[in-house]
């Protein structure tokens, strides 16, 4: 998945190694990342995330590194000879184009791309149906130790007759344009979308991490119809009714590129991604973002007896407009205005900015459960907090009308679902009627017979 910022790449090694396989390519992608192994000056693969499959037999693996090092990624799989027998790859992002031609020239493979959105939401719900342990749960709740099993919440009824209702499956196209959105007759402002949601999602105050993870425990038929916000590069807001139904609504331009380019102008000594995450949780946003108590000396009280909290954000970045930054200087280290007080600010700015325009296009579309993923929340607890506070927050008027709150839910995979999904498309394109487990295998019997060259790339 060749994203415009960053690169997924999933890995399947299969437990059962066809006589063409001679093991280079698990080698070298288990090698990534470790100190001093080849690739580990641009790659970095998610050990943590692996995990075993027994029905198809084998363990995932996941990768990712910067787009703008893809030569060097070409240069690494030229080197190991791992192209060797390798006519084509299915891709999905923008880079399936932009890198066609260096892929063909340098290793005479074919980048084949196939629809982004279809792929990420194919491999959301074929993961959430995955049997696994509990270190590998799915989706997060932040906040919600006491769920009880089984009580994933229910979808929402839409007012009878709404333009909002979810229509039948002949209305909805398969990708990102082609169909018309929802009617401009729906009143955003007297949405009444009500659902069995427990609770709203929360962090611990004290804390940038979730409190636990849940798994589905009726899998994929538990979690459509959901809003799905994909953070890349950008963002796409995509209303999904099942694997084949769903249809992107809205998106932003403010997104993971926004931030990693803003980043790279405020803070240019942050190496990369892992390190912005990990400075933002050590800043103090405070010491840049204006507050409703620096302009009201504290909790303010609005005229229809609602209260803004003193330390509620009335403006982002205003507190760094001081003297000395109109002058041009940096301010002073003891002004608290640190790189990690910038990238703490920087990374609740765009993730507030997303939330709202989820949030609004969850009422739009009576969608409680709100999906999201990207590589921009990986590594980036301060981002999903920011979310899941700002979800709570924006809920609030809800409750107070006797409504169910708008949930956030993470995966523990984001960002790594357009790649598998990419993936089981490969696997599942041409061994369609057959259980996933036998297609695979069918591939690397055939593959492993000579019978095909193609089944060498299904593999």
């Amino acid at each position: 998945d060749i994203g415009g910022t960053l690169t997924k790449l999933v890995f399947f090694e299969s437990e059962t190694r066809p006589s063409w396989c001679n093991g280079r390519i698990a080698k070298v992608i288990k090698s990534l990342g470790a100190g001093g192994s080849p690739g580990s000056d641009f790659g970095e693969r998610d050990a943590s995330l692996s995990f075993d499959d027994h029905e198809l037999g084998g363990r995932f693996h996941f990768l990712t590194f910067r787009s703008d090092h893809m030569d060097r990624f070409v240069a690494l799989v030229e080197k190991h000879d791992l192209h060797d027998g390798l006519a084509e790859i299915l891709t999905t992002g923008g880079g399936a184009h932009k890198y066609a031609r260096l892929f063909k020239e340098h290793l005479g493979v074919t980048l084949r791309p196939v629809d982004e959105l279809r792929v990420v939401i194919q491999g959301i719900a074929w993961f959430v149906d995955r049997p696994t342990q509990d270190k590998h749960c799915f989706i997060d709740f932040p906040g919600e130790g006491n769920r009880p099993a089984g009580s994933w919440p229910a979808e929402s009824a839409c007012p009878p007759g709404s333009t909002s209702d979810a229509p039948s499956a002949g209305s909805w196209t398969t990708g990102s344009g082609g169909s018309p959105g929802p009617g401009s007759a729906v009143d955003v402002h007297d949405m009444s979308c009500r659902s069995n949601l427990s609770s709203v999602s929360t962090f611990a105050s004290n804390a940038c991490t979730p409190q636990t993870t849940t798994c589905l425990p009726g899998g994929s038929h538990e979690l459509f119809p959901f809003l799905l916000v994909n953070i890349g590069s950008g963002v796409s807001v995509v209303r999904v009714d099942g694997i084949d139904r769903f249809e992107r609504v809205s998106g932003s331009a403010v997104g993971g590129g926004t931030f990693w380019g803003l980043c790279q102008l405020l803070c240019p000594d942050c190496a990369g991604f892992d390190e912005a995450g990990r400075l933002a949780q050590q800043g103090d946003a405070s010491s840049v973002n204006l507050l409703v108590e620096d302009i009201y000396g504290g909790d303010y009280t609005l005229p229809t007896g609602a209260t803004l909290p003193g330390n509620l954000t009335a403006s982002f970045f205003a507190k760094a407009a001081t003297s000395e930054a109109a002058a041009g200087r940096r301010p002073r280290a003891g002004s608290g205005c640190t790189d990690a007080a910038i990238l703490h600010a920087l990374t609740k700015m765009v993730s507030s900015n997303i939330c709202q325009i989820a949030y609004l296009n969850a009422r739009l579309h009576c969608t409680q459960r709100i999906v999201f993923t990207g590589n921009f929340l990986r590594q980036n607890p301060v981002a999903r907090e920011a979310i899941s506070e700002n979800m709570q927050r924006v809920s609030a008027a809800h409750l107070k009308r006797g409504e169910e709150p708008f949930k956030a839910l993470f995966l523990q995979h984001e960002g790594y679902f357009g790649a598998l999904g990419t993936f089981l498309h490969n696997v599942q394109e041409s061994h369609a009627g057959a259980p996933l487990c036998a297609r695979l295998t069918s591939v690397n019997q055939r593959a492993g017979s000579g019978e095909e060259e193609a089944a060498a790339q299904g593999g």
